[in-house]
Order: C-alpha cells, then structure tokens, then sequence
C-alpha cells in the first residue's frame, strides 16, 4: 500500500497553513516540518502549530484537485436530499456542506443532519474549513 501521509495545520505565530509532516510531544505544542525541494540539498522548515488545528490528508482531491484534509468542508450534489411534505426525494434539493472527521478509523462526510463515508469521486469540492469558515456548515439547517 502505497499513499502520501502528511497533515495540515495553522502556524501558532502567522496562523498561516503549513503542509508537511506532523510531529507531536507530550506537554509541548506539535509542530509540521515542511520539506521543500531545493539543489542540492531539500530545506526542512518546521513550525510549530495550533494542535485543534491539526488534521490529517484523505489521500483524495476534489474535482478541481485540490487536496482534501480532515476538517474541511466540501460541497456536494451526490448526497443532497429533499424532504417536501415528509416524502424522501434524492438528489433534487442541490448541494449539501458537509465536514471532513475521522471517526472509527475512517474519513466520513458529516452535517447537522447525515454521515456518509468519505469516498473517491469527482463530485466534492473543497469550499473552506471548519476554522476559517464555520458558517458553511450551517448553512445545512432546514
């Protein structure tokens, strides 16, 4: 088995992300080393970052290939539903925001009202986080 493992967080100093690779200590805050190509020899930045901020890449991108983390909130039709007048109608009432969690050692789609396991597909897109923008998910409440 062969995919990518690297995490995302926010910088504790600049909040901005950092992609890379997570190290953790005990009483200290986790920092990410992010490695970037450079001749002859790669350069290693490591910064510490906000640990509620921390979340891990799904190994998936969206339809616009962006990549997809633990925490961030896409935008899909393929789960959307409608319910008029208490009769389920699938897929009629257009895109849903759901966020990214890892629960019971998988990634899943969750909002205020489903969970779906994250699967691959050309349906998601990326449309924020749930640090930088919360509101998205409510936009979900009927």
């Amino acid at each position: 088995m062969k995919r990518e493992i690297k995490f995302r967080g926010k910088e504790f100093e600049t909040g901005q992300w950092i992609e890379g690779s997570l190290t953790t200590y005990p009483r200290y805050y986790p920092t990410i080393t992010l490695v970037e190509d450079a001749e002859p020899i790669p350069k290693k930045t490591t910064c510490v970052v906000l640990p509620e901020t921390v979340g891990q890449f799904t190994g998936l991108c969206d339809k616009n290939g962006k990549e997809i983390y633990e925490g961030d909130i896409v935008k899909t039709k393929e789960y959307g539903i409608d319910i008029p007048n208490g009769v389920f109608c699938s897929n009629v009432a257009g895109y849903d925001n759901f966020s990214v969690d890892y629960i019971d050692g998988g990634f899943r789609l969750l909002n205020n009202q489903r969970g779906f396991l994250l699967c691959k597909g050309n349906h998601l897109e990326v449309i924020g986080n749930i640090y930088d923008n919360p509101e998205l998910l409510k936009e979900n409440k009927r």
